[in-house]
């Protein structure tokens, strides 16, 4: 952010000298915030030499615990701990109208709309954060990244079809755009397994096409045959009407020790359920 944005900013009262040089560690403990760069890098080493992006840790993201003006983050699995500078974010609560003054000032800034339509998401607002997804990507139309964060919110509202075309366009721009400290494809065809799978419109449900997606993943990286493998390719099963092969799956997900500890009552449940459509079948007979 240049010098005279931040004067905008501080003009307008959503950038007070405080968070010009940094708030007090306490008053971030528990705040949700948005990171005002980067596309998800954290800090790994304490001298901050090591910076990368990891699956599960997003551009909006709570704080688990502050070291001194360092905010760590945990990913939603659970793993891959880091730390962004104080600085270098703002909190959920004052993003909106933060990013909104920034794209007044600067009306072609994608990134701005990106961050923008994170925060939107995340404070439930879908119709807007749709638009400012796509103003993103309108403006630089061949980012992976974009694709991928519009995508993920096209599932959340369940508009299948879409998601799918948002993560199959990102997977084909993965080659020439940004690097990410993932494996970005592997986990584009993660993501599209789980909507193969698990679309609550049925006609849009590919029992067939979740499986090979996971296996995909899984082949360009062997880390997706984890836990976090194992109950997509449950879901894929589930969907297939094999639930004993579901059941087996989410109990080797659940038998992986540290797995996802965010996840875990997530994943018990839907054992349960899985459990409980599988005796039902089994009371009715063939």
């Amino acid at each position: 952010m240049n010098s005279l944005s931040r004067l905008l900013l501080a003009a307008t009262g959503l950038l007070s000298p405080v968070d010009m040089v940094g708030q007090t560690e306490s008053s971030w403990a528990g705040q949700r915030i948005v990171m005002l760069q980067g596309m998800g890098e954290v800090h790994h080493s304490e001298d901050g030499s090591r910076v990368s992006s990891a699956v599960g840790i997003n551009l909006v993201s709570p704080v688990a615990r502050v070291d001194g003006s360092r905010l760590w983050i945990v990913s939603t699995s659970g793993s891959d701990s880091g730390w962004v500078d104080s600085t270098s974010v703002i909190r959920l609560s004052q993003a909106v109208p933060y990013f909104s003054t920034m794209i007044q000032g600067a009306p072609d800034d994608w990134d701005a709309y990106l961050r923008r339509a994170e925060a939107e998401h995340a404070l439930n607002q879908r119709d807007a954060a749709t638009q400012d997804y796509s103003a993103a990507i309108r403006l630089h139309p061949l980012e992976a990244f974009l694709y991928l964060r519009r995508g993920r919110h096209y599932n959340t509202l369940h508009a299948c079809d879409q998601a799918v075309s948002d993560f199959d366009k990102a997977i084909s721009l993965a080659p020439t755009s940004a690097p990410q400290g993932y494996n970005l494809v592997a986990e584009l065809y993660s993501l599209e397994s789980s909507v193969y799978s698990g679309c609550p419109d049925s006609t849009r449900r590919d029992p067939r096409k979740a499986i090979e997606a996971i296996q995909h993943a899984i082949a360009l990286d062997s880390s997706r045959g984890g836990a976090r493998g194992f109950v997509i390719l449950a879901g894929a099963y589930a969907s297939s009407g094999d639930l004993a092969e579901a059941v087996r799956l989410m109990r080797q997900a659940l038998a992986v020790p540290g797995a996802a500890p965010s996840y875990r009552e997530d994943w018990q449940r839907q054992l349960e359920e899985y459990q409980r459509t599988l005796a039902k079948q089994g009371a009715k007979g063939p």
